[in-house]
């Protein structure tokens, strides 16, 4: 009986270091995925505000390409004007 006392103490005592090992492994393993998910939110707001200076770049390309379009065609029709005029003399 007491060899059997002895094997159940010795068996918690190794069950309870089993244990408290184990929950601080877990506990690493929640910190490492909390720092995960900082990381992966930051990296998505970077994108996020990437994307926003690219479109608008693209709208403020796309708004200096068109006015001068604007001055390329009124430049060409001036000179068509002109030789026009100076054909016509």
């Amino acid at each position: 009986m007491k060899k059997l006392m002895v094997a159940v103490c010795a068996s918690l005592f190794v069950i309870g270091i089993g244990s408290t090992t184990f929950a601080g492994m877990l506990d690493q393993a929640v910190e490492a995925t909390e720092k995960a998910n900082s990381m992966a939110t930051s990296a998505k707001e970077t994108a996020d505000s990437t994307e926003e200076k690219a479109i608008e770049a693209k709208d403020a390309s796309t708004t200096e390409s068109g006015s001068m379009m604007d001055q390329a065609k009124e430049t060409a029709k001036e000179t068509v004007n002109e030789k026009i005029d100076s054909l016509g003399k």
